[in-house]
């Protein structure tokens, strides 16, 4: 596998479940509601907030890996 379909692959993940954190804490509209607010972010140490920044990680290589395919 390359590394752009690697990074693209733990992007959707990390995204499910960042996502999955916010409808359980949020409800089904949460990041709709709340993605882009500091509650998208969550506190330190939360499960959100774990979930945010690996999202964030992974958003961060998949985007450095398209730069580096074109």
């Amino acid at each position: 596998m390359n590394r752009l379909a690697e990074t693209e692959a733990c992007l959707a993940r990390t995204d499910s479940v960042w996502r999955s954190e916010m409808t359980r804490r949020f409800g089904p509209d949460g990041v709709l509601e709340f993605g882009y607010r500091a509650e998208g972010r969550g506190e330190d140490g939360t499960p959100i907030r774990r979930a945010f920044e690996a999202r964030r990680q992974a958003v961060a290589l998949w985007r450095h890996e398209r730069r580096t395919e074109s």
